[in-house]
Order: C-alpha cells, then structure tokens, then sequence
C-alpha cells in the first residue's frame, strides 16, 4: 500500500510539474482558454499529451493490475483549451503508444475517447459552463467509460482491489491537480499584471520612470555609443488650466505615441514624470542634433484635436551625446540643454 501512495503521489508531481514549465513557457498568453490563438491550445494539449505518455510509463500497480490517471491531463487539455486541445493530447498519446506498443485495441480505444470528448466539448462549449463545472464533467465521463470497459469483464475481487481505488486515486489526484493549476494560473496571471504596473506607464503605456532609468543603465553599460534626449511639453501648466486635466491626459497620451513612432530602431522612449519624455539613441554621433530637430518638427506638425478643437502642441528637447561617462552626467548636460531651449523660446532643440 505504502509503495502505491507513493507512486500517485510521484503521478500527481509529474502533472503539477510539467503544467507548471508549460504555464511558465506561456505566462505572456494567460489564461489559456478555449477562445485563445490556436498554437496555444496545440501547445497545451501537446504539453498535457506528452504528461500523458509519462503516467502511463509510471503506472501504479494494484494487485499485479496497472492502472494510471491519464485521465486527468486530458481533462486538463479539454477543460482550458477545449476540442482542440483534448483531440492534441490523446493523439499525442495515441501516437507515441502506436510506435512502441503497436496497433492494438489500446489505440481502438484511444480513438473512441477522442470522439466521446470532442463531442462533449462541443456541447460544453454551447453553453455557459464554468471552466472547474467542465473540467468535472471530463473527469466523471473519463472514469465512466473506464467503468463501462470493466463491468462485467472482471472479477468483484479485482473490481474492489483494483478500480475502486483507481476511482478513488482519480478522483482525489482529479482534484488537486485542478486546484493547483488553478491556484498556479492565477498566480502567474497577477505577477504579469502587477510587473506590467509596476514597469508601464499607465497613461502612455511607455516605460514608466523606473523602467527608463534602468533602460538607461543598460545602455550605458553595453559599451555602445548613445546619446539622451530629455523632452518637455512647452505650455503644459497653461493646456491643463485652459482645456483640463483630461486633455493634458490625451496630448501627454498623442505626444508618447509620437514619440515612440519617431524613435529611431534600436532606441527606446520612457515618460520620465508629468511632462517630461526620455528618448535614447544608440550610435547617434554627430546626427543627434538633426535627429533632436526632426523630433521637435514631427510633433508640431501633428495635429492634436481636442472636442473638436486643433490646440498647438510644441515640445522642448536637450540632447546630449554619451562619452563612456555615467548615465546621470549625460542626464544633467541634457537637461541643462532642455533649460537653455526653454529659456531660448521654446519649440527646440539644443545640445549639451
């Protein structure tokens, strides 16, 4: 008894694993559900096919029978990723049984499930039932159809000794494997979205200031010729009192756009604070004052309408060119740069 417990529970870490790995592969496309991209439910229902493969290699054994929880990856495959995801599992399985064990009536079998689940998640997709309510069902149906196979071809010894406790194992590894990719889903899904927070700029959706500045240190590090840019909205202050808040929102949100579209390849734009924009340029060299002035020019010339009404938008830029130096020595002669086009009337460039 003792050796069993301890191979379910070795099935029961090979599930949580391997869904663990391919949950992590596919962290950025959560939650997988039956609406996501098709790679990604043929990615999952591989994963789950080849999880699979393994439980029926690590079989338990009760009373010299072998009994194994396939069952539970396939209803993982059809419950997140539905008909498509199911059929890729069991053909997986069918597939690499086919090539080491043959044609035979495991793979007749094999065939007959995959029908019996398509049809099931069709009809499950039909209605609105909850992903855990689905994932039930694939479980109950899984074990009735092992029950079918059995009833009336074994001995009631061997049906208590065996398949009783293959329902129970089932049942119970069914279970808390569906808890723990559940709990595993949702845990991936909040870090995503708390290090988007925490790296995005919510209003730009550009690097936010933390993400700009540590940008910036690798840049400076790489050992590649860069230049900065440190640009500011001219009349910010004046556009917030004259229009409000909500259009210096949607002219900081044109202004960002602009700013990334015009960002040479291999550089990077980041809102700094309020109205300020940072832009770094790799390999710039002596252009970086052409380049300065094609930025200034591109945001004048583009037209930023509000409720109907086109309102000027200019911007100021202190440029300054890196020379194997600390970032933040490059930032100040930038901004000392900004100062300067400011104080010359704005709409500029200047170089520092």
């Amino acid at each position: 008894m003792g050796q069993v417990v301890n191979i379910f529970f070795i099935n029961i870490s090979i599930i949580y694993l391997l869904i663990s790995l391919t949950f992590y592969v596919m962290r950025d496309v959560l939650p997988i559900q039956v609406s996501s991209p098709l790679a990604i439910r043929i990615g999952f229902g591989l994963s789950n096919g080849l999880i699979a493969v393994l439980l029926t290699i690590n079989s338990i054994i009760v009373d010299g029978a072998k009994i194994d929880l396939r069952i539970i990856p396939f209803a993982l495959a059809a419950a997140f990723a539905g008909p498509v995801g199911v059929t890729v599992a069991i053909l997986t399985s069918v597939a690499v049984r086919l090539l080491t064990d043959g044609f035979s009536m495991i793979i007749m079998n094999g065939f007959v499930m995959i029908g019996i689940f398509l049809v099931i998640a069709v009809g499950l997709g039909r209605q609105s039932v909850r992903r855990g309510h689905s994932f039930a069902v694939y479980i109950a149906i899984g074990m009735a159809l092992v029950l079918v196979r059995v009833v009336g071809n074994v001995s009631l010894d061997t049906f208590i000794d065996v398949f009783i406790p293959y329902f129970l194992m089932t049942s119970l590894g069914a279970w808390i494997c569906y808890w723990g990719v559940k709990k595993l889903e949702t845990h991936l899904w909040m870090f995503r979205l708390h290090t988007h927070r925490a790296t995005v700029d919510e209003l730009t959706g550009l690097p936010n200031r933390y993400m700009t500045l540590e940008r910036l240190s690798e840049v400076e590090l790489s050992g590649r010729p860069w230049a900065l840019f440190v640009i500011d909205v001219d009349h910010f202050k004046q556009l917030n009192d004259t229009y409000g808040h909500r259009a210096g929102d949607e002219a900081l949100r044109q202004i960002g756009e602009t700013l990334r579209l015009n960002c040479p390849d291999g550089g990077f734009v980041g809102r700094y604070g309020g109205e300020e924009f940072l832009m770094v340029v790799e390999g710039a060299g002596e252009a970086v004052v052409a380049l300065a002035d094609a930025v200034v020019d591109v945001v004048r010339e583009t037209p930023f309408t509000f409720e109907g009404e086109t309102i000027p938008m200019t911007i100021s830029i202190g440029a300054s060119v890196a020379d194997a130096e600390p970032s933040m020595l490059v930032f100040e002669r930038a901004d000392a740069a900004l100062y300067a086009a400011k104080m010359s009337g704005r709409d500029q460039a200047r170089l520092g």
